[in-house]
């Protein structure tokens, strides 16, 4: 576990000791603790940094996990160079934490006031450092982790019917809801004072859209420059590392990094796999040390209960980064990521039009029309994650079916509600993610990386965000603004073939479908033939063939039967054990396809084994 972990009594006098939390967290981490009257609180991290992640004056002690990048827009508070924990600490004790809107960094917060006994639980602008707590009659329980948290035996370990169908139908929760009823997440941009008088959540910044005041070119130039202000401000390390595919995301970070600066790292099933080729020649532009992390299809399930543990109960089973990440960690200890620009400059999850191109439904460059004033419902069923609705809806006990759909709509009304009344509803797909964005299904793979090493992720830069919010919802799906900014950034990365594709990075949007639909032509008339691969479990990109791998793969075969057994402990009253029973059935047996289903389901399984849930009574 990376991040902040603590017990706080409302009595000054009570002694809360950490040693449950403290055996939770592995032996290679380095754990920072302070212990006062009513209160114990640490932190996990990879190294030793009492520079910049603590700091106390005798009487307010503060411990952030993380970092912050901008002293220099508080030099008005202090003249001397800041640290993270000393800034938070200044704005604690001048009562200024509403200036927390203008922090540029990824991070979480603990402060403890120990003259007025009060805790105080800060999140970054996004939530991308998420801290989960419990709240007891007397008592606080606190973890960036649920596992962590979960170790007190205090908190009850019952499952949460609420969570459970929002992740089996989206493959995440929403809003503060976790899997673990009675532990909640602290939202996003927020913070969190409890004390003898009760608790206070602040919110110090809203997630907001503005109109473009620069054309689509002028903002491809000014994206340039800020992934390069991001990019210089986190590589600091000698020893830094990017995350590097053969698509677009990775390749924008390192183009805007200086040449030679980061090693890179990219994962594929196979050696002569395409994207790990194109990759390599990425990398060489940039004169980066390139390195190969081969896995086989096979070696992921033996992790995934480890995974689970990094990412709250939330992963969806998809392939674990566990797999590989351990050895990027061995070969740097500061790890960059692509992550987040798809679903932010490039809008890959706003509503858009699909077609079907030979045996495959491609995404179109425009959005869907939506309803004039769309609900929570619009949304729901406009997702492009979790399993097919269909599937859902077979697999829900009868009569939970009218609470499970009725919570899910009623939820996403409430969380999405500033952006689906605002002039632009077509944000409300975009707040679905970035409302909190470490409880998004994608952003858990990031957990992983925090488990090897300190983890950047320049996409959620400030500056980068602020050009973000000025685009509208047709930029954004349109993804052209990002393609210009990496010309600005390297010409030849920009003609470079896109790992997803196969064409130009730099193909217009609609150029690209129409190529797509040429090949696929040719394809259908067998001109071209479709990329070989070594066998029916992999797959021409990064991972695996997940549909073969659970139906072919004997230890996943025999894992899906195992979970087959003891359905009756994992339907928790609310699933159909004689529906999910059929579907692992006709899965395997190559009736039906069911890959995403028994994703959530691989993980529903190590989550009640690895958290130890207790079945004998349930929550909501």
């Amino acid at each position: 576990m990376i991040g902040l972990f603590g017990h706080f009594s409302l009595s000054s006098k009570a002694s809360q000791p950490l040693e449950p939390m403290l055996s939770t967290i592995p032996k290679e981490l380095v754990c920072e603790k302070f212990k006062l009257p009513g209160v114990s609180f640490g932190r996990a991290a990879h190294k030793l940094d009492y520079g910049g992640s603590i700091s106390n004056d005798n009487e307010i002690y503060v411990i952030v996990a993380g970092e912050i990048f901008n002293f220099d827009d508080f030099r008005h508070i202090s003249k001397k160079y800041e640290n993270s924990a000393e800034l938070i600490r200044k704005l604690v004790s001048t009562k200024q934490l509403h200036k927390l809107d203008l922090v540029n960094g990824q991070y979480c917060a603990a402060v403890v006031d120990s003259k007025a006994h009060k805790l105080i639980l800060i999140t970054d602008r996004l939530a991308t450092f998420p801290i989960h707590y419990y709240q007891g009659s007397n008592e606080i329980i606190f973890s960036t982790q649920i596992f962590t948290l979960v170790s007190v035996s205090s908190v009850p370990r019952r499952p949460d019917h609420e969570a459970l169908s929002q992740l089996f139908t989206m493959q995440r929760t929403v809003g503060s809801t976790t899997p673990i009823a009675g532990v909640k997440s602290l939202s996003a941009a927020s913070y969190l004072e409890i004390d003898i008088r009760g608790s206070n959540k602040k919110k110090y910044w809203n997630l907001e859209w503005n109109k473009p005041d620069f054309t689509l070119s002028e903002g491809a130039e000014h994206l340039a420059d800020s992934f390069k202000n991001a990019v210089s401000c986190q590589v600091k390390s000698s020893d830094s590392g990017l995350l590097l595919s053969g698509g677009l995301d990775s390749r924008i970070v390192l183009a805007s990094a200086q040449p030679g600066t980061m090693t890179t790292w990219t994962t594929a099933s196979y050696s002569e796999n395409p994207e790990l080729i194109l990759a390599r020649k990425v990398a060489c532009l940039f004169n980066s040390a390139h390195n190969t992390l081969v896995i086989d299809p096979r070696e992921t399930l033996e992790i995934t209960d480890k995974t689970v543990k990094e990412s709250c109960g939330l992963y969806p089973a998809s392939t674990p980064m566990s797999a590989f990440l351990p050895k990027v960690g061995r070969g740097c200890s500061l790890i960059l990521s692509g992550h987040g620009i798809d679903y932010t400059l490039r809008g890959y999850y706003l509503p858009t039009k699909f077609v079907e191109i030979g045996n495959s439904r491609t995404r179109l460059p425009t959005l869907k029309r939506i309803p004039t004033n769309p609900s929570g419902a619009d949304v729901l069923y406009n997702l492009r994650q979790g399993p097919p609705i269909s599937d859902v809806k077979r697999i829900i006990r009868d009569n939970y079916e009218e609470e499970w759909w009725v919570g899910l709509e009623d939820c996403l009304d409430t969380t999405l509600k500033p952006w689906l009344s605002s002039d632009e509803p077509y944000n409300a797909w975009d707040g679905f993610i970035l409302h909190s964005v470490s409880k998004h299904y994608a952003f858990t793979g990031m957990m992983s990386v925090r488990a090897v090493g300190d983890l950047y992720l320049p996409a959620f830069d400030n500056n980068v965000l602020d050009i973000y919010l000025r685009m509208p919802p047709a930029w954004r799906v349109n993804g052209r603004m990002v393609q210009l900014a990496l010309r600005h950034l390297s010409l030849p990365a920009f003609n470079l073939a896109n790992a997803n594709t196969g064409f130009s990075a730099g193909l217009s949007p609609w150029a690209e479908v129409g190529a797509l639909f040429f090949r696929a032509g040719l394809r259908k008339i067998r001109v071209v033939q479709r990329p070989r691969v070594p066998s029916s479990l992999h797959s021409t990109g990064s991972w695996q063939n997940l549909a073969a791998l659970y139906r072919e793969e004997p230890k996943h075969r025999s894992r899906f039967l195992e979970i087959r057994d003891r359905l009756d402990w994992l339907a928790f009253d609310i699933l159909d054990q004689d529906s999910l029973s059929d579907c692992i059935d006709e899965h395997l047996n190559g009736e039906s396809d069911h890959t995403k289903l028994l994703r959530q389901l691989l993980t529903h399984d190590a989550w009640a084994r690895v958290y130890n849930i207790d079945t004998s009574s349930t929550g909501s």
